[in-house]
């Protein structure tokens, strides 16, 4: 992964990049930004927390409870979402600890990124769509 400087012009190669991490990155990554804390996570289940400012991390760790093939986090209301493959949905905190709270399985894979709309979670699987939150 590499954190681009934004604005210049012309060859910004040595002065553009800001910094560069290459410990288990996604094949296909798909960083979040979230109360100032950088998140991904790997196919495999390993998370990683960076401070988006320096690229410096803050933790690094295996979804407890889920080792599963993720793709994207999403995060809302203090928590951070990730679904795996074969359905299970670990809830972390957030603040860079990767702290799991708790881990679910929905029983039946999931291929889809989850999506958060007006205080509800919606999470598709291959037979259903589930929505979660406050009445």
């Amino acid at each position: 992964m590499v954190a681009i400087r934004l604005g210049g012009s012309g060859d910004m190669t040595g002065d553009g990049v800001r910094w560069r991490y290459h410990r288990a990155v996604a094949q296909l990554p798909s960083p979040l930004l979230y109360d100032n804390v950088l998140y991904m996570i790997n196919d495999g289940g390993i998370a990683t927390s960076f401070r988006p400012e320096t690229g410096d991390v803050i933790a690094r760790a295996r979804i407890r409870g889920a080792v599963d093939d993720y793709y994207a986090p999403v995060a809302a209301d203090g928590k951070l979402f990730v679904v795996g493959a074969s359905s299970k949905v670990a809830v972390v905190d957030t603040g860079g600890t990767l702290e799991v709270l708790a881990v679910n399985g929905l029983g039946s894979p999931s291929y889809a990124t989850p999506a958060i709309a007006d205080g509800r979670i919606y999470i598709r699987t291959q037979e259903t769509l589930w929505t979660f939150g406050a009445h």
